[in-house]
Parts: C-alpha cells; sequence; structure tokens
C-alpha cells in the first residue's frame, strides 16, 4: 500500500509542474493585476464594514491566485522578489495604508512581469516558440499591442525563419524598451502628482519606477555603469524627502539612457513619431487656450500628453542624432514647454519653441523625418490602444477617451483614406469600432462614455485590433493595374454620383418648366468650379500651410452637408408646391434667387465630397500603379456624366407632372442622405453623441451608398427630413382638392345659369 502512496504523492506533486510546462500562468497573474486594480480604487471610497468585507475577500483571490502560479514561476530569487511584494502589499491593504498598498502593488506587478520576461527569454534560447508566447503574455502591452515586434518573432521562430538567437535579440529589446519607456513615464507621472499633492497616485509612480528599474538593473549597468543605476536608485529613493529636486536628478541620470541600440529605420521611425507629437502640441494647445483659460480641455490635455510622448522619445532617438548639442536643445525644450503649458501662456510664446524643436529635428534627421503616413501609423496605434486599456483600467475615463481620439487621429488620414477606395465597408466597420459599434457590440467611444467593465473594453479593443489587422492585410497587398483601375473608377463612381443626381435632377425640372438654359448654367458652373477650387485649395494648405485635424476636416464635412441638406430640402420643396414649379419658380429664377440658390447647392453638393476624394486618389497613388488609377478615374468620370445625362433626357420625354413626381421624390431622397451623412460627420467629429439602435439594420452598403446609420441621432434627423416632405406632401394635397372642389362648383353654377352653355 505504502508504495502506492508514494506514488499518488509523487503524482500530485508533479501535477501543478506539469500544468505549469503547459504554458504560462498568465491567466493568474491576470487575475492579480485586476483584482489589485480594484482593491486600489475600493480603497480610495469612505470605509464600511462591507468594504472592508469586498477588499479581503478581493486580497484572499489575489493570494490564490499566486499560490497558483508560484509552481510555474519556479523557486529562486525573482520569486522571492514576488513573495516579499505581495506580503509588503496584503500588510498595506489590510493596515488601510493606501499609498503603501499602491506602491507595493506596482512593485508586485513588475516582479511578475520581470520574471515572466526571463522566463521567456529562457524559452526562446531553447528554441521553444510556444512556451515564450505564452509567457509574453504576462507582460505590459501584450494583450493590447496585436503584432509587435516580440510577437512577430515568436512567430518567425515558429515558422523556422529565425534563429533562436536573433528571436531572443529581438524579445529582449523590446522588453528592455517598453520598461525604460514606461520608467520615463512614471517619473513624469509622479511629477505631475506631486505638484497636485496626490499621495496615492504619486506613491504607485514611484513604485512602478523601482520596479522597473529592477528590470533594468543589469542593462543600466551595462549602458551606463553600475555607479550611475545605483544613484538611480537613490535618487529615487529619496523624492519622498527631496520631491523635485531628486526627480530633477532622475531626469538628467536618464538623460542619454537607451536600452538598445536602435536601427537606422527604427531610429528614424521614432524620431518621426516624435516630430509628429512636437506638431502636435502646437496645434492642440493653439486650440484648446484662449486668453489663458482652457477653451476646449480636450485639446488642451491632448497638447499636455503630445509633450509628454515627444520628451519620452528623445532619449532614444538621441543616439542616433549627429548633433550632441541639438539633442541637449531639444532636452531644454521639452522641459521649458512643460510649466508654460501648465500655466496656460498665450499660443504664440509657444509656438518659437515648437518651431525650433522641428527645425533640429529636421536638421537632424534629414527630409524623411517629416514624412509620416501608413507605416508610422501603423506602428504608433497598437501604442496608443495599450494606454488606451491602461487608463480605462485605472478608471481614468478622460484619458482613455484622448488615447482613443489620438488612436482615431493615426487611423483616420493614414489608414482610412488608404482602405476606403480598396475595401470600404471594411473602412466603415473600423470607423464603428472606433466609435459607437452596435447595439449588439458597442465601440470603444460607446463604451468609455458608458464606463463599461474593464473586459469589454478589453473586448472592444480586441476587436478593433483583429480589424486593423484585416485592414493591413488589404492595403499591403500589391495592386495591379486592373483592379487599380477599378477601385479608382469606384471612387468618383460613388463620391461623384450623388452630386451629378442632385444638380441634373434640378436642371431636369428648370428645364421642363421652360426656364431658359442661361439662367440657372452660370450659378451651376460657377458653384462647380468655386467648389473644385477651394478643393484643392484646402488640400494644397493642408498639406503644406496648415494642420487640418481629423475631427476638423469631420467637422467640416459634416456641416458642409447639412448646409447642402438645407438647400436641397428648400429648393425641393419650392420646386413641388403648388403652383410653384410653373409660376413661383420662375419667377425666382427671374429674380435672381433660385439662381443664388443652385449655385450654393452646387458648391456644397460638390466640395462635400472634393476635399476627401482628393485625399483618396492621394492615397492610392502611394502604391497603385499610375496608369490604373488615371483609367479608373477617367472611366468613373464618363460613368457619373452618363447617368446625368440620362436624367437630363428623361426630363426631357416624361410628362411634366411625372416628371415632378420622379425628381421631387428622387431629390427628398437626397435630401435624406444628406442629412444622415451630416449628422454622422458631427459625430465622427465628436461633437454630438452617437445612441446605437438594435431595430435598425447594420448594413454597411446602407451606410456607404444611403446615409442609413443605425445610430438613433441620425436616424431622427433623416426621419425629421421625411416628416417634413410629407407633411408639405399632405398639405400640397389637400390645397389641390381644396382647388378642384371650388372648380367643380363654379362649373356646377354657371351650368345652372339660364343661357350659359355647359
Amino acid at each position: 500500500m505504502r508504495p502506492v502512496l508514494r506514488l499518488f504523492a509523487l503524482l500530485l506533486w508533479l501535477l501543478p509542474q506539469a500544468l505549469a510546462a503547459q504554458g504560462a500562468p498568465w491567466a493568474e497573474a491576470e487575475v492579480i493585476r485586476s483584482e489589485g486594480a480594484r482593491i486600489e480604487r475600493l480603497m480610495l471610497r469612505p470605509p464600511t464594514e462591507a468594504l472592508r468585507d469586498e477588499i479581503a475577500a478581493r486580497l484572499a483571490d489575489v493570494g490564490a491566485a499566486w499560490d497558483t502560479a508560484r509552481a510555474g514561476y519556479g523557486a529562486g530569487a525573482a520569486t522571492d522578489a514576488i513573495d516579499a511584494a505581495l506580503a509588503a502589499y496584503a500588510q498595506a491593504v489590510r493596515a488601510g495604508a493606501a499609498p503603501e498598498a499602491a506602491r507595493a502593488r506596482q512593485r508586485l506587478w513588475a516582479g511578475l512581469i520581470g520574471a515572466a520576461g526571463d522566463h521567456a527569454l529562457a524559452a526562446l534560447a531553447a528554441g521553444d516558440a510556444d512556451a515564450a508566447g505564452s509567457w509574453l503574455n504576462i507582460r505590459d502591452y501584450a494583450r493590447n499591442s496585436g503584432a509587435t515586434g516580440a510577437t512577430r518573432a515568436v512567430a518567425a521562430l515558429k515558422a523556422g525563419t529565425m534563429t533562436p538567437e536573433t528571436a531572443r535579440a529581438e524579445v529582449e529589446g523590446e522588453l528592455l524598451t517598453i520598461a525604460a519607456g514606461a520608467l520615463r513615464e512614471a517619473v513624469t507621472a509622479a511629477r505631475a502628482d506631486l505638484a497636485a499633492g496626490n499621495a496615492v497616485l504619486l506613491a504607485g509612480d514611484l513604485g512602478r519606477a523601482e520596479g522597473m528599474l529592477a528590470i533594468l538593473s543589469d542593462n543600466l549597468a551595462a549602458r551606463l555603469g553600475a555607479p550611475a543605476r545605483d544613484a538611480l536608485a537613490e535618487a529615487l529613493a529619496q523624492v519622498p524627502q527631496t520631491g523635485a529636486a531628486a526627480l530633477d536628478a532622475l531626469d538628467e541620470g536618464l538623460r542619454g539612457y537607451a536600452p538598445v541600440a536602435l536601427s537606422p529605420e527604427e531610429t528614424l521611425r521614432r524620431a518621426r513619431l516624435m516630430r509628429r507629437f512636437t506638431a502636435l502640441v502646437l496645434f492642440d494647445y493653439r486650440i484648446g487656450v484662449r486668453d489663458g483659460e482652457i477653451a476646449i480641455p480636450l485639446d488642451y490635455h491632448e497638447a499636455i500628453t503630445f509633450r509628454t510622448r515627444a520628451a519620452m522619445l528623445l532619449p532614444e532617438v538621441a543616439p542616433g542624432m549627429a548633433d550632441a548639442a541639438g539633442a541637449a536643445r531639444l532636452h531644454d525644450i521639452y522641459a521649458q514647454m512643460e510649466p508654460m503649458i501648465a500655466d496656460r501662456v498665450d499660443p504664440d510664446l509657444l509656438q518659437p519653441l515648437g518651431d525650433e524643436a522641428l527645425a533640429i529635428i529636421d536638421r537632424s534627421f534629414g527630409a524623411e523625418v517629416a514624412q509620416g503616413g501608413y507605416d508610422l501609423a501603423v506602428a504608433s496605434i497598437p501604442e496608443v490602444l495599450d494606454r488606451l486599456a491602461a487608463a480605462a483600467s485605472a478608471g481614468d475615463r478622460e484619458g482613455a477617451e484622448a488615447a482613443r481620439l489620438e488612436a482615431y487621429a493615426w487611423f483616420d488620414p493614414d489608414i482610412e483614406q488608404r482602405l476606403m477606395p480598396r475595401a470600404p465597408t471594411l473602412a466603415l466597420r473600423l470607423e464603428a469600432l472606433f466609435w459607437e459599434g452596435s447595439a449588439s457590440a458597442p465601440g470603444l467611444a460607446r463604451l468609455i462614455a458608458t464606463q463599461a467593465p474593464e473586459a469589454q473594453v478589453a473586448g472592444g479593443i480586441a476587436a478593433l485590433t483583429a480589424a486593423l489587422d484585416q485592414a493591413r492585410a488589404v492595403i499591403e497587398t500589391p495592386l495591379s493595374p486592373v483592379t487599380a483601375a477599378l477601385q479608382s473608377g469606384g471612387i468618383i463612381f460613388r463620391e461623384g454620383l450623388e452630386a451629378v443626381l442632385i444638380l441634373a435632377a434640378l436642371v431636369a425640372a428648370l428645364r421642363a418648366e421652360g426656364v431658359a438654359p442661361r439662367r440657372y448654367r452660370l450659378p451651376l458652373a460657377a458653384g462647380v468650379a468655386a467648389a473644385l477650387v477651394f478643393s484643392v485649395a484646402l488640400w494644397a494648405a493642408a498639406r503644406w500651410v496648415i494642420t487640418v485635424s481629423t475631427l476638423a476636416r469631420e467637422a467640416l464635412e459634416g456641416g458642409t452637408a447639412l448646409l447642402a441638406a438645407i438647400v436641397l430640402i428648400w429648393l425641393t420643396l419650392g420646386l413641388t408646391a403648388r403652383g410653384g414649379h410653373v409660376a413661383t419658380l420662375r419667377r425666382r429664377v427671374a429674380a435672381g434667387v433660385s439662381g443664388t440658390g443652385l449655385g450654393v447647392l452646387a458648391f456644397f453638393v460638390v466640395f462635400r465630397e472634393g476635399f476627401e476624394t482628393i485625399l483618396f486618389y492621394e492615397a492610392m497613388l502611394v502604391d497603385a500603379p499610375p496608369a490604373g488609377v488615371l483609367a479608373g478615374l477617367t472611366a468613373g468620370i464618363v460613368a457619373v456624366l452618363f447617368i446625368g445625362r440620362a436624367v437630363l433626357l428623361a426630363g426631357r420625354r416624361l410628362p411634366l407632372r411625372l416628371l415632378f413626381r420622379v425628381t421631387g421624390a428622387l431629390l427628398a431622397v437626397l435630401a435624406v442622405m444628406l442629412t444622415g451623412a451630416g449628422v454622422r460627420g458631427l459625430q465622427t467629429a465628436a461633437l454630438i453623441g452617437a445612441t446605437p439602435v438594435a431595430w435598425f439594420p447594420e448594413s454597411y452598403t446602407l451606410q456607404l451608398w444611403l446615409g442609413l446609420y443605425p445610430v438613433a441621432e441620425t436616424l431622427a434627423a433623416q426621419g425629421a427630413v421625411v416628416a417634413l416632405f410629407l407633411v408639405a406632401w399632405l398639405v400640397r394635397r389637400r390645397a389641390a382638392r381644396k382647388v378642384a372642389v371650388g372648380r367643380g362648383a363654379g362649373r356646377r353654377t354657371r351650368a345652372g345659369q339660364p343661357g350659359e352653355e355647359t
């Protein structure tokens, strides 16, 4: 019996080891992270017996998760450090000491991810891609970054296209770079929380900095020397006593530190990112601050974020700058900007510093650094989504929303513009995922606004990341000349059809009225020409003179569409009013009123899509065969003009009454479309809210071609337009019946008079 019992005991001992060998305990690590964050938030509430019980239960869950995960981590100094951090954390929580708990929680998490990184690197060195990938789930930014360099290296090792040594070096470089960035971010946050007097957040910042210093310890000693590393640790320990002076020493000690030597390509990528952030500081600050006051909080806080991000990137690219004095000057500029932004100085005082920083960056990295585009957006969005997830996890709704808008600002000009010609329905789906989503699957804007649970936000980010991966696959597939021609023709056909239908229907109605062509040709031609000129001028200005933000462009498109809808509704109601199609309209045209209205309408319907159409073609020409694009453009224009000509010919052949019914219905439908597009533009400019509805079909075809979105606000506005047309139709019908009755009565009266013929 004893041998059996011994065997059973041996199996019980081996079982956790076997389970650990199957994969890293990432689920348990996630429990520790998420429950620890919840406990920290609960400790900020007024204490009650029920609250203490909930905290104790969650703390027990953290302890149980570590008991399960410990076997996977194995014995060693790293595991002992995690044990100590957990014990300190539990003691602080039980004592109700929120600052000490926040500091210990950050050290605990840093210990978990640091040890997980060591396990991942060991697995890579052994050529075990599966184990490495499993351990890489336990790290900052692992769940939301999508295809980072580390995950690509693991995939390449598994596919046999990368050696274990190269894969290990690739992953180690990324882990060290993330830790260095987190260290600088923690120091920056500590400075802000120290100034604000927030003891709990400051303690968390210091704990995170301590944890990152521990992860980077060997690298810091190798890159800066052991004395410099020890000086950093000493400065960090002095922050509670000396405050800003210790933080200044930390900044100074980290000024020239880069954990790995970046390749020239990676250095240029980060320099581009730094340049873009610097330019956005100036742009958002000028919008966000007026007369020393915060005019638009979102833009003001974005300026703060962008300055911080630019300053954090500088140490990473500084080793690649031949001009050491220029790098030092950039450091000083970013340092000077911080208090100026905090004091809300006049934007004109900040502008020279920003211009000088941009000039130094351009001089150091050449003309290429000013080029951003698709590659930079693809590299930047995952990091921004990571910050969104971190902000949502911490309950920072404003931070999460700022990160969402930043990610959308990367997506819209650099990815959506290239995706829309190739896969318009996928582009619409991605836009919805950034914004309100659907009733069954809320988008990120909706999730953040409703303060959805962390798991739901993570699910929204995962869905967006998966769709972005699909978009990358579409965009990065080379185009043949035939495919380029088809997509090019589709752009001009889709964007131009609406304008041609509106103008052709109006012209057909005017011709049927017998209005002389010269009465409407000049205002129509002037409106179209002005729209084309303004579209090109705005594109040129946005490219070389001014910065047109993503939200500003969305607002411009939405506002223009609504103005076009208003003019079109006015003209349509006048055109179909009783007697208006003969008498009133002619009098208006003769007086020049309707001619002006037609010119204004022509301008709005063309300008609404003109600027965006230019952007679409500019994006296509990045990698599409120019001959195919030109052929498609020509074919699309011919097709649109053919349809317009067909409408005009139909206007000559149809009976007058039928013509006005057809054109009136067509113009009413187009007015509804413009209204939907206008409201949607204001929603994607974050000017009005968006509420998904479940009762309307979620069809990207309806959205693309008819402007019908499953969103309450757009449908309500379109419903109001439909109601307006119905009321006008009922009023006309009632008036027509009265006229008919009056005429009939008149005929009967005349028939009854002596000597009158009937």
